[in-house]
């Protein structure tokens, strides 16, 4: 099933003296574009984490929170780094004077800042702390893919229609295609015997104007076209790949073709059926920007 970009998912991993929550949240981008935001006690673990979620989403703008609440355990210390946190504060101070708003600087404020507070780990409690961050994470992208995979459901549904759509317009496009050189025929026909009044007709330039306008006017190939590229859509969007650059080709051939049609059209109702199925495709082009 396709999937949509945007979603959240969060996770939970319990350990003996507390817990890690990973929070992910998901919006279009055109690639993967990662955004990390972890305890300095756990960047160890960053290229791992990074190669988990590269695997398990394809496309968009991941933002990844990770939370490290627990009470100290045996092999861990706690380090406040006094000078940097004076130098916050310092910063912080200066800037509500120069902006002219009240001090209201906390030491909740200070201490979650970076590099203020850090653990000290051994080897051996980080060994132990990886299953457990991996856990939260995998629990946390689980959701999240859920949640992706039933929007995508509603995304499938409405590209699946407009597929239809598009597909019953190019088939009334065709046939009326196929008639408009037998109504040029008739009218340049008539035209030809009111200007010749009675005397015999010229049938040599009446089939060779026909002939002129049915190959200027021909569709076919364009019709054929579009055909093959509803049918690489529809099986496209039944897939369980990453779609969303694939299905934004087929959107554009699809406007390309279209687009042929319409400049070689001079009858209303063929022009009439173009100006929808243009419609119709525009929509599907801001619909798979929303796909994985």
């Amino acid at each position: 099933m396709i999937r949509s970009m945007t979603g959240f998912g969060r996770g939970h991993a319990k350990l003996q003296n507390g817990k890690i929550t990973a929070e992910i949240k998901t919006v279009n981008h055109k690639f993967f574009d990662l955004s990390l935001k972890i305890p300095e006690s756990l960047n160890i673990f960053e290229d791992r984490i990074k190669e988990i979620l590269q695997k398990r989403l394809k496309r968009g703008k991941v933002n990844l929170n990770l939370s490290y609440d627990m009470a100290l355990a045996k092999g861990e210390t706690v380090k406040i780094n006094k000078a940097l946190a004076k130098n916050y504060y310092t910063e912080m101070s200066q800037l509500s004077k120069h902006l002219g708003m009240a001090e209201n600087i906390s030491m909740k404020d200070i201490i979650t800042l970076p590099g203020v507070v850090n653990y000290n780990i051994d080897e051996k409690v980080f060994a132990k702390l990886w299953p457990k961050t991996k856990e939260a994470i995998d629990n946390a992208v689980d959701k999240l893919i859920a949640e992706r995979e039933k929007e995508g459901k509603s995304i499938f549904i409405d590209l699946k229609s407009r597929a239809a759509k598009i597909d019953k317009m190019v088939s009334v496009i065709k046939k009326r295609a196929n008639l408009t050189i037998e109504e040029y025929r008739k009218k340049f026909s008539d035209k030809i015997k009111d200007l010749a009044n009675g005397r015999q007709i010229d049938l040599g330039r009446l089939e060779m104007e026909v002939a002129i306008y049915a190959k200027n006017s021909d569709v076919s190939e364009e019709i054929t076209r579009l055909k093959n590229h509803l049918s690489n859509f529809r099986g496209t969007i039944s897939g369980h790949d990453e779609v969303g650059k694939k299905l934004d080709f087929i959107a554009q051939e699809l406007h390309r073709e279209i687009n042929t049609v319409g400049s070689k059209a001079s009858d209303f109702k063929i022009s009439k059926n173009v100006i929808e199925v243009k419609s119709e495709v525009e929509k599907i082009r801001e619909q798979v920007k929303n796909l994985e």
